[in-house]
C-alpha cells in the first residue's frame, strides 16, 4: 500500500476533522464524564489555522490514493525550570489518529516515524505521549513502537 506522509495543510482542514470526529467520539464513548459528542466541525477553522502555524508544533498527515487517512499532532517541550528537574528538551505526540478502515497497516508507524524524525531534527533527545487507560489498543501500539509508561493520573470520585 502506498502512503505519503506530508505537513499538514490548510487544504486537508474537513479530512482533518473527520479523523478527529472518529477520534473525539471514542474517547466520549468511553469516558461520557469527561468527553462529549461534538455538535459541527470537530475543531474550529482557527485551532486548525493555529495548529498549522505553531513554530513549536507540527501536524502530519497520511494520504492514500488521494485520500486523507492519517493524522499526527506533536509539539517541542522542555522540563519545567525547577531545581527538581534535568534540563531536557522533549517532543509531545498530542493527537494520532488513523481512520478506522486503515488501522492496523502500517499508517500509524509511519507518522510516528515521521514525528520521531522531526523530534530529531529539533534536537529532541526523547518523545512523549498520554494515552487514556481505556484503549487498550493504542497503548499496545505505542508499546510495539518502544515506548514505557512512566507515570499514571489518577482520580477519584467525591459524595
Amino acid at each position: 500500500m502506498e502512503v505519503v506522509v506530508r505537513e499538514a495543510s490548510q487544504s486537508d482542514y474537513e479530512a482533518v476533522c473527520a479523523l478527529f470526529v472518529q477520534l473525539d467520539q471514542l474517547h466520549a464513548q468511553a469516558l461520557p464524564d469527561l468527553f462529549q459528542p461534538v455538535a459541527g466541525p470537530a475543531r474550529p477553522r482557527e485551532y486548525f489555522a493555529h495548529m498549522l502555524a505553531d513554530e513549536e508544533g507540527a501536524a502530519f498527515v497520511a494520504v492514500h490514493q488521494g485520500a486523507l487517512v492519517g493524522l499526527l499532532r506533536c509539539s517541542v517541550r522542555s522540563a519545567p525550570n525547577l531545581p527538581l528537574f534535568v534540563p531536557r528538551r522533549f517532543v509531545s505526540i498530542d493527537d494520532l489518529v488513523v481512520a478506522a478502515a486503515f488501522q492496523g497497516t502500517g499508517i500509524g508507524r509511519l507518522l510516528m516515524e515521521r514525528a520521531h524524525q522531526w523530534a530529531r531534527d529539533r534536537g529532541a533527545l526523547e518523545v512523549e505521549l498520554v494515552v487514556w487507560e481505556f484503549n487498550a489498543s493504542a497503548r499496545a501500539f505505542y508499546e510495539r513502537q518502544g515506548y514505557q509508561t512512566v507515570r499514571r493520573v489518577m482520580r477519584t470520585r467525591l459524595a
